[in-house]
């Protein structure tokens, strides 16, 4: 997620109750009288509207054509610019002789360097391309708003982009900039209603919010923009100036004290900064000149900022309009790193890059803001920012993968706390993963390490849970914006500290919240100072500051590790363990439908040897990414794709790569498997070797699983996501001879040999304690399976269990959980054909049900709805079928977080995907469509059978 500010958000209401949402952008010292609000469309006003009110309402928007409908408009007219101005650049063979276009090329070479100097060595021509076109259409925005003060004739960064559009001067611009005129008069119309400087923001942050995010929708998109409320930013602004002060001496307005907000987004820590009194009037001028720094690398987020930033600084000032001269348009990430700091690159961009320039030789003091929240992965032109990654974060963290420790957040908390050297504050909100992500534990030990104090209030909200547990998480404060947890964090580095070591402050928001009392919460508190029953941390020993594992786990017997992985050890149950298996293409891999994904898997198959067909004897990876984009109708490359086809592997359709996979829990699909169109097979190969493979696993959420711990059995190649990222423990893994290894070169398949995968070592460990040499390795298989479901084994470890490989108790009796598990394991591997419970069948239509009525409609699946909510005793199929009877039972077993009837709900469903279009129809799956109901009741009584089961289990701990 990419996180942009919203100039205005939630406030409480002057009367004190709860204010809008996110988006509304209504606050409390804003005249409702001079806000402009977005009207209906003029589809949706009612016929018998007085023409007079249509007129005035007309008048004062401007256009009876909204900003959200200008924005498709807007996308037409950039892409047009965008071609235009390719072929003003591109210099080929139809127009190699023309000067003007070689001079335009030339020139605009060279604007590219300083793009990629200034912002990010990755930029290309195509963005540098599109930031042109952006520019093209919305500066007009900006002169509407500001047309007195004269925006885009005053900013450095837009100066540049319009002296590299006079040089290049693409073609047929005035015609598409007069479809336009209406859309600019509409923002001058809207900006004579603003009388107030809160008024004219919340126009930026309409305009933002119903225009350039449509208008651009890719580019919103990948970054994931969306919107902080103010109430989080007042906070953290006002939580900065109470540390600054208690345990600085200092203060924000204070000579000297440099702020910076390096992702401002559309600026509102600024403006918010400037509003909140906490720099005094006479103190203004100065920061305003001096002291307070921005950046930004989205150029619509820039325009903004700057255009935000200066006209709230206006409002405060008597002095003459002028420009913020500590805005700049960079990746902040890239300005750390030595070769940014020798660049010489300055031509177009000489204002912004010296801009940059002067920021880097600043004694920053506070840093303030929202970093970008996009998922880990490495991208060119951070080397240091890396090494400093694997030397603190990733040294001191206790997992295995660490990939997430290059989430760009976490990227932020390291560059930040570098920034500041050894005295000063950083307030951050973020995702709130971090505070008891496994991986995460080296983040914790270096902020223990390197701050004096350490402030987290956790504003929860992880929607990647689910059940009771997602119940008890709330709202998110950014609402539909994020699915993550969020966090603020007020990180202080005080040499002169009086207490010892790190002061470790934590405040959990608290369960079952809404995001409007979240926020409220936040302006009643104002500021940490207002929080009067913070919980002090006391790390232990794995770096854990909440929801400490428990210490009697390391007593139990380990299911796995990686030493005895690798053959170093074996003092586990099982040698091998694997994730299950990945694609990252599940729309284009998966279905329910075997034809379907034949079909889907021929046209993808076409598209990669398509691609291949572009590409010499030796591409490079950007040959090879250019060739994928060009052939991507029917593929989603993803970089693990890219590579393959960089490494010219080759891939050629068969039937018999069709197999059955366990997609999730008691929902199996179709899915084509060609280990080189997928993400990740990671070991499966070797425990479902072939699509006819007679294996057991059994499959446990990954570490660092958010969802409730549980175990489920399966006879099938199981997908990632059937638990929670799974690891998987197979009964059987199989290895390759020589020979079979040697064939595999030549892609001839062959399953292996099989061998035991549980240890000798565990046999001898188990025959031992309960003094029987009867117990055989197939029963600590099913007594494995039996005591991962013993509900006073998981209420004893909740935390270690979602934080380590598990470990299994030796309960007091060997025999009754083999026995459990046993039973348990034929119930779920076998539950296509396990007996039916009995639920009875109402249908609804004339006559007698005929086959046509079982099969699902558009309509998903549902519960029956009472007065009280959902009645789910009670299903509707579809239009026609109702079925009714369901048991209490059959909603208490959970598996990856869901009952096993909703897992079915949620995918068997008729669903198209939004990128493809490809469709994924669960009828085709049944043989018969009443085959549905018939898998319904046997869901049913698999469910209910397993709480039988487990609620008859004896203790699994001594």
């Amino acid at each position: 997620m990419r996180v942009l500010i919203s100039p205005v958000g939630w406030t409480p209401k002057s009367s004190g109750s709860p204010g809008p949402g996110i988006g509304d952008g209504r606050a409390a010292d804003i005249d409702p009288d001079t806000v402009v609000h977005t009207p209906p469309s003029q589809e949706d006003l009612p016929e018998q509207l007085p023409g007079a009110i249509m007129a005035r309402i007309v008048e004062k928007c401007g256009s009876r054509k909204y900003w959200d409908e200008w924005a498709g408009d807007v996308a037409r007219i950039a892409r047009a610019h965008i071609e235009r101005i390719t072929a003003m650049v591109t210099v080929d063979e139809t127009n190699r002789d023309n000067p003007d276009i070689q001079a335009a090329a030339e020139m605009f070479d060279g604007f590219v360097k300083e793009l990629q100097d200034d912002l990010n060595s990755g930029i290309t021509r195509e963005n540098a391309i599109e930031m042109l076109a952006q520019h093209m259409v919305t500066g007009p925005v900006f002169d509407a708003l500001f047309e007195t003060e004269a925006f885009t004739k005053r900013n450095p960064v837009s100066q540049a982009m319009q002296n590299m559009l006079d040089v290049i001067k693409p073609s047929g611009i005035d015609a598409e900039a007069e479809n336009l005129e209406e859309f600019y008069a509409s923002v001058k119309h809207r900006a004579k209603g603003a009388s107030s400087d809160e008024a004219k923001q919340q126009i930026i942050a309409e305009l933002y919010d119903k225009f350039f995010r449509n208008a651009f929708a890719e580019t919103s998109k990948k970054l994931g923009i969306v919107y902080t409320p103010v109430a989080a930013v007042d906070f953290i602004l006002q939580s900065t100036e109470q540390v600054l002060n208690n345990e600085l001496g200092a203060s924000m307005s204070d000579q000297g004290v440099n702020i910076l907000d390096p992702f401002t987004g559309t600026g509102t820590f600024i403006t918010r900064l400037f509003q909140s009194g906490l720099i005094k009037d006479a103190d203004i001028e100065r920061k305003f000149d001096h002291e307070i720094h921005a950046n930004e690398i989205v150029l619509l987020a820039y325009y903004i900022a700057a255009v935000n930033i200066e006209s709230v600084f206006h409002a405060k000032s008597v002095r003459e309009y002028r420009p913020f001269k500590h805005i700049c348009l960079t990746d902040t990430f890239q300005m750390g790193e030595e070769a940014a700091q020798t660049s010489l690159v300055k031509d177009s961009l000489k204002e912004n890059s010296d801009r940059r320039s002067g920021q880097r030789d600043l004694d920053i003091r506070v840093i303030v803001g929202n970093p970008p929240w996009m998922a880990g992965k490495k991208e060119p032109g951070y080397p240091e920012l890396y090494k400093q990654i694997e030397e603190t974060y990733a040294k001191e963290s206790t997992a295995t993968l660490k990939n997430s420790l290059y989430d760009t957040y976490k990227l932020a908390i390291r560059w930040a706390s570098d920034r500041i050297g050894d005295r000063g504050v950083i307030g951050f909100v973020t995702n709130g993963s971090w505070i008891q992500g496994n991986v995460d534990s080296g983040i914790r030990a270096c902020l223990a390490k390197e701050f004096s104090s350490v402030y987290v209030v956790d504003l929860r909200g992880n929607a990647r849970t689910s059940g009771e547990l997602r119940k008890t998480e709330g709202d998110n404060i950014f609402d539909l914006g994020s699915r993550a947890p969020v966090a603020i964090m007020i990180l202080v580095k005080n040499p002169l500290a009086s207490h010892e070591g790190c002061r470790i402050l934590y405040r959990d928001i608290g369960d079952y919240l809404s995001q409007e009392n979240k926020l409220k919460q936040l302006v009643e508190w104002q500021s940490i100072t207002g929080i009067d029953d913070w919980q002090e941390v006391r790390p232990d020993s794995n770096f854990d500051w909440i929801n400490k594992r428990e210490s009697r786990f390391n007593e139990l017997f380990p299911l796995g590790s990686k030493k005895a992985k690798s053959g170093k050890a074996y003092d586990t149950v099982f040698r091998l363990f694997s994730n299950g298996f990945k694609t990252s293409r599940d729309a284009y891999l998966y279905n329910f439908s075997l034809d379907s994904c034949a079909e889907n898997a021929r046209l993808m198959i076409d598209d990669y040897k398509s691609a291949l067909e572009k590409l010499g004897d030796n591409p490079t990876a950007n040959e090879a990414e250019l060739a994928s984009k060009q052939h991507e109708k029917n593929t989603h490359w993803d970089r693990e794709l890219i590579n393959n086809l960089a490494r010219k592997k080759k891939v050629n359709f068969s039937s018999d790569r069709i197999w059955k996979i366990q997609y999730r829990p008691f929902v199996k699909q179709h899915c084509y498997v060609d280990y080189t169109l997928v993400n990740n097979k990671y070991q499966q190969n070797l425990i479902f070797p072939e699509t006819d493979t007679e294996n057991r696993t059994i499959c446990l959420p990954g570490v660092g699983s958010s969802q409730p711990f549980s175990a489920l059995m399966t006879d099938h190649m199981p997908d990632l996501g059937i638990n929670s990222a799974t690891q998987c423990f197979p009964r059987y893994r199989f290895e390759k001879s020589d020979e079979q290894k040697q064939d595999s070169l030549f892609e001839i398949e062959r399953g292996g040999e099989r061998i035991d995968n549980i240890t000798d070592n565990a046999l001898d460990k188990f025959q031992s304690h309960y003094q029987d040499r009867n117990i055989t390795k197939d029963d600590i298989f099913d007594y494995v399976y039996g005591v991962l479901h013993a509900p006073d084994f998981r209420e004893a470890f909740p935390n270690a269990l979602s934080k380590e490989l598990t470990r299994i108790p030796f309960a007091p009796d060997f025999r009754v959980f083999a026995k459990a598990g046993h039973d348990l394991g034929d119930l779920h591997v076998g539950y296509e054909h396990c007996p039916e419970y009995s639920l009875e069948l109402e249908f609804s239509g004339n006559g007698n049900a005929e086959p046509r009525h079982f099969k699902l409609g558009t309509k998903a699946m549902r519960y029956e709805k009472n007065e009280e909510g959902s009645d789910k005793s009670s299903l509707i199929v579809n239009e026609y079928i109702r079925l009714t009877g369901i048991p209490d039972e059959a909603h208490e077993y959970m598996v990856n977080g869901r009952t096993p009837l909703d897992w079915l709900i949620d995918r068997y469903k008729i669903t198209p995907d939004k990128k493809s279009g490809k469709v994924n129809d669960p009828n085709a799956w049944f043989e018969n469509p009443e085959d549905l109901i018939s898998t319904i009741r046997r869901i049913v009584y698999l469910s209910v059978e397993t709480i039988r089961i487990v609620r008859s289990l004896p203790n699994s701990i001594h």
